[in-house]
């Protein structure tokens, strides 16, 4: 175990099956925390919940569809019965899209809604009366530069993520009294097996990969990990006094202007 920051904490996690949100799950582990996995997918979540029991910690995997309340709910119970909390909710569970206002349906716009902004509402708001008894909490919700400086065919996308980081405003300004904080973490570009089919998927993989490379100052793309450093240290007592703030992770991309 490394650090144990998040000792005697219980994190939930969502999308924890792969991905970000996975390498969050894990480091939360290695941190000391009790983590309940929370995934749409039940082999994968319940092999990241078996890989922290197997390195000495406590986890418990959690299937569900967060579109729905109810699986909020179980997950926020789940983590109360299995080993008390949440103290720390990690809304990281969504899909993404590649329409415009104009193409979009009203199924790519309840869709996307329904998992990244009402899914992420749904965990906060069975997540807060817990926190609130237990004195305080920390919930950190996984946006998207997208929502600050978006690119062609992202929406709703852009939309929902922007919507999350209102939220997460409303959230730290009502429940701060209660000791709840509430921040935004805003990944750029992370190489993910999404991320990776994404690149496939152009006629020349390599060449995309190169013109990404080239608008990140720090002269690579992301990777979970990184998105994990962040989101414990969000979680953690060493930002007690840090709420309703947006931390950027995107290797310095959204500060870069290319030339003309």
């Amino acid at each position: 175990m490394s650090g144990l920051r998040l000792t005697g904490k219980t994190v939930v996690v969502t999308g924890a099956g792969s991905g970000i949100g996975r390498a969050i799950a894990l480091r939360c582990g290695e941190e000391g925390a009790a983590v309940v996995v929370g995934d749409i997918a039940a082999a994968e979540g319940e092999q990241v919940a078996a890989m922290i029991r197997d390195c000495g910690g406590q986890a418990a995997f959690l299937q569900g569809d967060l579109r729905e309340e109810a699986a909020a709910a179980r997950l926020m119970h789940t983590a109360a019965e299995r080993f008390g909390g949440p103290h720390v909710l990690v809304c990281n569970a969504g899909v993404t899209g590649t329409t415009n206002v104009l193409t979009a349906t009203d199924e790519d716009w309840d869709r996307i809604m329904s998992i990244n902004l009402k899914g992420a509402w749904y965990c906060a708001k069975h997540a807060i009366p817990y926190m609130a008894a237990a004195g305080g909490g920390s919930i950190v919700n996984i946006s998207s530069t997208h929502a600050i400086r978006t690119q062609f065919n992202h929406f709703p996308y852009q939309a929902a993520k922007g919507g999350m980081q209102a939220m997460t405003l409303g959230i730290c300004v009502d429940y701060g009294h209660q000791g709840i904080r509430a921040n935004n973490l805003v990944p750029g570009f992370v190489m993910t097996p999404l991320a990776r089919r994404f690149l496939d998927g152009y006629p020349d993989p390599a060449k995309k990969e190169r013109r990404m490379l080239e608008a990140h100052p720090l002269g690579r793309l992301g990777t979970p990990e990184d998105i994990a450093a962040a989101a414990v240290f969000l979680a953690s007592d060493e930002a007690s006094f840090i709420s309703g703030t947006s931390l950027i992770v995107d290797g310095g991309r959204s500060a870069y202007q290319q030339s003309d």
